[in-house]
């Protein structure tokens, strides 16, 4: 005999309550005037292939964000750090959705996909105030706040409509949660002791290194060739500039006055 849904609930309403908390007080990308035909192949080939990896770097941010939270509650953090957080939750599904229609619109994901480690965080057994530390470090101070300066690289850049719009709308949630990152780094930050720094620093190096891999390069790149299509990337220069000067003048300097031996984990990057 089948069971009945408690109070005739349908998978309908998951689709309108996402499409409540994902479109409310948000423009609609004007999704017609992203025409893949009209562009070059090879440039559109190579934008495909980044917001697919986009795509996948926002729903990881996703898993991290809720695994987070799951953790305030042991930390002591108030009602109202978990309450923000909720919101920030909902922001990465919609970054998800806009860079996976953007990447359905250049041609789809191939080559690029969620493997079973992006889908949860190894704790290795980390205290819940270590794991809230770490991830508060490299993904809100570190992540979050490298992508501001980012994604305003590459609003200047393009010049397609919609492609303005999907980006413009992901950097108005990255302001808020650079914000958001920094002052929970104020509530958790301080309450290390001084071997838990160092041991924050050793794990920020890696941190460091990846993200310096992802945008610190500036040898060589395929962007300037993509800049054709106005297909939401920019130069290597353009962008490696932009993350050394928010390295610089903003990450280093205010984990450097929470504590954090900032510095030397900057300079550990390239060892680790």
């Amino acid at each position: 005999m089948r069971t009945p849904v408690p109070l005739g609930t349908t998978v309908r309403l998951f689709g309108t309550l996402h499409r409540r908390m994902l479109d409310r007080g948000y423009e609609v990308p004007p999704w017609d005037r992203l025409r893949a035909d009209d562009l070059d192949a090879e440039d559109v080939e190579i934008a495909r292939s980044a917001w697919a990896a986009r795509t996948v770097a926002e729903y990881r941010s996703m898993i991290v964000f809720g695994e987070l939270i799951a953790r305030f509650g042991e930390v002591g953090l108030p009602l109202e750090v978990t309450t923000a957080a909720s919101r920030l939750l909902s922001d990465e599904a919609r970054h998800t959705e806009l860079c996976a229609r953007v990447a359905d619109a250049l041609g789809g994901h191939d080559g690029v996909a969620l493997k079973p480690n992006d889908l949860r965080l190894h704790r290795n057994d980390l205290p819940a105030h270590l794991f809230v530390a770490r991830w508060t470090t490299s993904m809100f101070c570190v992540g979050e706040s490298a992508s501001v300066a980012i994604l305003r690289v590459l609003l200047a850049h393009a010049k397609n409509p919609c492609i303005e719009a999907v980006l413009r709308i992901l950097l108005r949630d990255e302001i808020l949660h650079d914000r958001f990152g920094w002052a929970l780094a104020r509530l958790v930050l301080p309450r290390l002791t001084d071997d838990e720094q160092e041991w924050l620093a050793a794990d920020l190096a890696h941190t460091f290194a990846h993200y310096d891999r992802a945008h610190g390069a500036s040898d060589s790149d395929t962007g300037d060739a993509v800049l054709r299509g106005d297909l939401g990337l920019a130069p290597a220069r353009a962008r490696s500039d932009a993350f050394h000067h928010r390295i610089d003048t903003v990450i280093l300097p205010s984990l450097a006055g929470l504590g954090v031996p900032a510095y030397e984990a900057w300079m550990l990057r390239s060892e680790v």
